[in-house]
């Protein structure tokens, strides 16, 4: 029978380290990102540049979260949340603080950002001239305005997205007080019929040693994955992917993956068999 690994839910100190480092950690990454927004010429640059901010707010959210020793997926959503609208205000504050440096108008990152009202004001000044063209017309007005909107949902999107990503098949040692590790483990097996292979999983996923190791050629097979405490030993799970295979129009095999099973606990000996599964060691193994 499979035993679940389930995180033990606890918030460890999220809230106070994620509201010390975070905010500064955003700032800094809205700063960068103004100033290729308001210097850069090439439209299309910016808004790859802009894909690159959401992930970085992503990865803010990752490092903040496993410092804070966080195991709790409602605290690490609703502090991806508060990550999310601080990103919105403080990349407002960085674009006009560029913007208005570049204009021979200098003002002060921390005064603007103590000044809301004055943040709005100019905002709204903004919107009525615009302040770049795309094919030869000016973005202003209410079409400028929709472009804001859509930037800060995808900043808020990005908080509220890190925050429930980052602990997914993430696994705590509780005995060590620190996270276990991806072995990158990677073994990779044949199945013949996904249903009865998920049945057979859900049942008993040791019994998965008796399926062949994947020798074919993108062809749907599954990969195990194992995490484990590297300081004891003795906190290791194993989870399963699905792997499948997809073509584009370009001809292009892309290969994709999706979760095929909970994380389950196993204890030493259910490791090494898996080990020697990989290794070709030959056992019985179930």
């Amino acid at each position: 029978m499979n035993n679940a690994y389930k995180l033990s839910g606890k918030s460890g100190n999220i809230f106070i380290l994620g509201l010390l480092i975070g905010p500064i950690l955003i700032t800094l990454l809205c700063i960068i990102y103004s100033y290729i927004d308001v210097y850069n010429p090439f439209v299309y640059f910016t808004l790859l540049v802009f894909i690159g901010l959401l992930f970085g707010i992503i990865l803010i959210q990752k490092l903040v979260i496993r410092l804070s020793k966080c195991r709790n997926v409602t605290s690490s959503i609703i502090y991806g949340l508060v990550v999310g609208i601080f990103g919105i205000y403080a990349n407002w504050c960085s674009f006009l603080y560029v913007m208005l440096s570049k204009n021979n108008f200098p003002i002060d990152l921390t005064e603007l950002m103590l000044n809301p009202s004055m943040i709005y004001e100019i905002t709204n000044a903004l919107s009525e001239e615009g302040y770049y063209d795309v094919f030869g017309f000016t973005v202003k007005g209410g079409f400028l305005w929709f472009v804001w909107i859509v930037e800060a949902i995808g900043i808020l999107g990005a908080g509220a997205l890190g925050g429930l990503l980052v602990l997914h098949e993430e696994v705590y040692c509780e005995d060590c007080n620190r996270w276990a590790e991806d072995l990158n483990f990677d073994l990779r097996l044949a199945i013949e019929n996904k249903d009865l292979s998920k049945q057979i999983i859900e049942s008993n996923i040791i019994k998965i040693l008796d399926f062949p190791i994947y020798e074919g050629e993108n062809s749907e097979h599954i990969r195990v994955n194992l995490h484990q405490c590297s300081k004891c030993q003795s906190t290791s799970t194993i989870d399963v992917d699905l792997m499948t295979y997809e073509t584009n129009d370009k001809g292009e095999i892309k290969e994709n993956n999706e979760d095929f099973s909970e994380i389950y606990i196993l204890n030493n000996s259910q490791l090494k068999k898996f080990t020697n599964k990989k290794n070709g060691t030959a056992q019985q193994f179930v």
